[in-house]
Order: structure tokens, then C-alpha cells, then sequence
């Protein structure tokens, strides 16, 4: 019998004229690239991290039950080491925790959601509180009110319609504005403030 070597080596498998820079050292610069490309690669398929979560806070969370040694239980009639068990029970806890963690990333991602724009109005709230003063604002309105009641009643007195002089309902009523802001009232045909 021929003996065939089990596993090709490197060197069997690519000749010798298409990789030149064999026998050559690497340049530092090249050594330092490949130590700062190590460090920051990051493997496209890592393992996801399980978290642990009450299960009263989330009962949705886990469907099976499993009681805290299972994972770890090796089973002695099958022909199975140790390390196969551990990865096949791996994969399992993986495809089930996966579905539940995308569950809960979702949720979580409401929540975040549903916070950060609660923030964003209690912000804009601040703000507006802080740049108008309720007291100056209040100031300013009965101050426009003030000086809107003595305009109409110099427009009363200067404006005489066919030689008689309007009343202040027919003013308010010609200028669309609101009896309620100005204070006025219909039935005594006066300004309650002033």
C-alpha cells in the first residue's frame, strides 16, 4: 500500500514561484498594521451575551422552564464528550434566547422611545417657562388690555357714525375681537376691570 500524506501542507499546496516574499522579513510598519488590524477586528458572527432577568419582572420572557443545573448536566449513556454536549446545548439556548431577546429589544427600544420624546417636552416645557415668565407674560396682556380698551373708547368718542356715536358691542364686534380678552360685558356695556 501506498501511504498518501493525510493533510497537505502549506507548502505543498502553493508552488514556489507565486509566493516570492517567503524568505523576506516583514518591514515594522507592516507588523505594526497588522497588530492595530488584530486588535480592532471584531468577528461578524460573535455570541450573543444572555441576559439575566427576573422571571416575575418579564414572565413572557422565558417559554420552557429550566431549572439552574440543566445546562451544565452531561449525559452519561450517550457517546457524546463533554465539549459537544456543552456546544450543541449552546446552540439550542442560542436560536431559543433569540427569539426572546428580540422580544425584549423591542420593547426596549418602545420604552427608549416613549422617554426620550417625554424628555424632549418636559425640556421644551423648561425652556419656554424659562425664557417667558408667567408673571412678565401676565403683565404684558393686561398692560395690550389696558391700551386696547382706551383705543376703543377714543374710537367711540372720535368716530360718530350718521351723527350718532357706535356703541363699544358694535366696535368689538367690527374689529372680530373677543369680549372675554378685552373683559367686557355685553349687558352693562362697560369693561369690568377698567
Amino acid at each position: 500500500m501506498d501511504k498518501t500524506p493525510l493533510r497537505k501542507t502549506l507548502q505543498d499546496e502553493i508552488p514556489e514561484q507565486s509566493c516570492p516574499s517567503v524568505g523576506k522579513p516583514m518591514s515594522a510598519a507592516l507588523k505594526d498594521r497588522l497588530k492595530r488590524a488584530r486588535r480592532c477586528f471584531t468577528p461578524p458572527l460573535s455570541m450573543v451575551k444572555r441576559l439575566k432577568i427576573d422571571e416575575d419582572e418579564f414572565p413572557q420572557a422565558s417559554n420552557k422552564e429550566t431549572t439552574p443545573g440543566d445546562e451544565g448536566v452531561i449525559y452519561v449513556n450517550r457517546n457524546e464528550s463533554g465539549r459537544d454536549c456543552l456546544k450543541n446545548l449552546g446552540s439550542d439556548c442560542a436560536q431559543r434566547s433569540q427569539c426572546e431577546l428580540l422580544q425584549l429589544r423591542e420593547t426596549l427600544k418602545r420604552d427608549v422611545k416613549e422617554k426620550s420624546e417625554t424628555l424632549r417636552r418636559l425640556k421644551m416645557v423648561k425652556m419656554y417657562r424659562k425664557k417667558n415668565d408667567l408673571t412678565q407674560l401676565q403683565g404684558l396682556t393686561d398692560k395690550w388690555r389696558q391700551c386696547a380698551q382706551a383705543a376703543l373708547y377714543e374710537l367711540q368718542t372720535e368716530l360718530p357714525t350718521d351723527g350718532q356715536t357706535p356703541s363699544l358691542s358694535q366696535l368689538i364686534d367690527h374689529f372680530g375681537l373677543e369680549d372675554s380678552i378685552l373683559h367686557f360685558n355685553r349687558t352693562e356695556e362697560e369693561f369690568t376691570d377698567s
